[in-house]
């Protein structure tokens, strides 16, 4: 047994957490957002086990030491080295009416004027999934906030700011290994200013900054990795949306 203060458990706990839990095909969903905010909330020094890594059961907290609860929201957040492919528990967002939903792949559909940006000779398909994976899950908990339970998923601005973040640097580590980023490079670009935009715009909680956010990710996600024409578009994004 040795005691470890709490930003070291913060980041083993994290770290544990997301090695045994994982999203299928790269997609990061609710299930290990909310895990992991829930670990980063421990505020207390406790001591725990040395764990196994291999058929590990984790860190061991002693008994009477009872979990953070799941509705406690992280001051910080740090997103530990994450494995290439992670499979989460099937569950959404229980707490609104309209349940977090989660990515279809089968329904990636990329418009013309991105469709070079992946390939073989430029991204690849666990980035593109990446990338859509992180358009779905942001869109639908910004329509969410903007529109109410009925259009989407909820969080407050805090941690859809955190929830963008924790995105953000999946992709950024996905987009370190690729061996043709410099092809995709006015895609990756736009996609760190997109990004980056949503974090100060719900860190500020300015409404017009939101709703200029949202038409981005909304195009990204419904007419750019997919193709959703009953859906509106607003070309907020420097790539053309039309289809043949």
């Amino acid at each position: 047994m040795i005691p470890i203060d709490k930003k070291r458990i913060v980041t083993l706990a994290g770290t544990l957490v997301l090695a045994g839990a994982v999203v299928a095909a790269g997609v990061y969903g609710p299930s290990v957002w909310k895990v992991f905010r829930q670990q980063s909330a421990i505020t207390d020094q406790v001591v725990i086990q040395t764990p196994e890594l291999n058929g590990s059961k984790g860190a061991v907290l002693p008994e009477g030491t009872a979990p953070p609860s799941t509705s406690s929201a992280a001051q910080t957040i740090t997103v530990p080295t994450v494995p290439q492919t992670l499979e989460a528990p099937p569950q959404g967002d229980v707490s609104s009416k309209n349940k977090y939903r989660e990515p279809d792949t089968k329904l990636i559909n990329l418009a013309p004027s991105v469709t070079g940006f992946f390939g073989e000779t430029a991204l690849s398909d666990d980035a593109k999934t990446l990338v859509f994976g992180t358009a779905w899950n942001i869109h639908q908990y910004v329509d969410g906030y903007l529109y109410g339970p009925a259009a989407g998923p909820q969080m407050n601005e805090q941690d859809i700011k955190k929830y963008i973040v924790f995105h953000k640097t999946l992709l950024d580590k996905q987009f370190k290994n690729e061996a043709n980023i410099a092809k995709a490079a006015s895609l990756t670009s736009y996609l760190d200013v997109l990004l980056n935009s949503g974090i100060d715009a719900f860190d500020s909680k300015d409404k017009t900054r939101i709703e200029q956010f949202h038409q981005g990710i909304h195009d990204l996600d419904s007419h750019l990795m997919r193709n959703d024409a009953n859906s509106k578009v607003y070309g907020a994004t420097p790539f053309a949306t039309k289809r043949p």
